[in-house]
């Protein structure tokens, strides 16, 4: 499948455009300055084509609501405002993490021991307040958390999050190298999938490849 061209960043009143951040499978991550208070934020848009017709501002919805209740922890990205821009699509305001994230330091770098575990310790502690709060992440991976302009780690990407319960719908969208192989059934996750990733993320940051990459293979 080619990947997804990235969009255009919308016009945003307030906010001056600076540069295109990344691309993920739905929406892209833009920086912009914002005028007042003045900072750098990332703002992350929803492409309306890469979604089925009618669901965009749904998921952005409840991707702004489940990371809003549990934002203020100092390992989750914070989110500042959701909208809609003039152009029709919605959007996030986030804080700005201009670091790399861990996925490209763990390839990247041999990452110490002592860190590595450090920030197993720093994102149990954000995943567990998630689970406190009944929402369960369903894509914790390297690439998923971020690094502060301190080193400071940040959990983001609330995009398949969902509410805990029985009515929980089976995973989606999915990182299967960091995935219990549960997820890829029938069955609604659960939090033991949320620490399996989590396992499976400080491997990486270890080892620097995920658990079951064969180095040299066609994995």
């Amino acid at each position: 499948m080619a990947k997804r061209a990235p969009t255009s960043a919308p016009v945003l009143e307030g906010f001056e455009f600076v540069e295109l951040v990344g691309s993920g499978g739905y929406a892209d991550v833009f920086l912009f300055e914002q005028h007042m208070p003045n900072r750098r934020v990332a703002i992350k848009v929803l492409d309306p084509g890469a979604v089925p017709a009618g669901t965009g501002q749904q998921m952005f919805t409840a991707e702004a609501n489940l990371m809003a209740k549990v934002s203020a922890h100092p390992y989750i990205v914070q989110v500042f405002h959701a909208g809609t821009a003039p152009d029709g699509r919605s959007y996030l305001i986030m804080e700005y993490y201009p670091g790399p994230n861990f996925y490209d330091r763990a390839r990247a770098e041999q990452m110490a021991v002592a860190e590595c575990l450090q920030v197993g310790i720093q994102l149990a502690s954000a995943i567990e307040t998630a689970h406190r709060a009944g929402i369960l992440h369903r894509d914790i991976k390297p690439a998923n958390v971020l690094t502060s302009a301190y080193r400071r780690p940040g959990l983001t990407d609330f995009g398949i999050a969902a509410a805990q319960g029985p009515d929980s719908d089976t995973a989606e969208g999915v990182s299967i190298p960091w995935s219990p192989p549960e997820a890829l059934g029938d069955s609604a996750p659960d939090r033991r999938a949320d620490i399996y990733s989590l396992a499976a993320t400080v491997y990486t940051l270890l080892a620097g490849r995920s658990p079951f990459e064969i180095p040299g293979g066609d994995n």
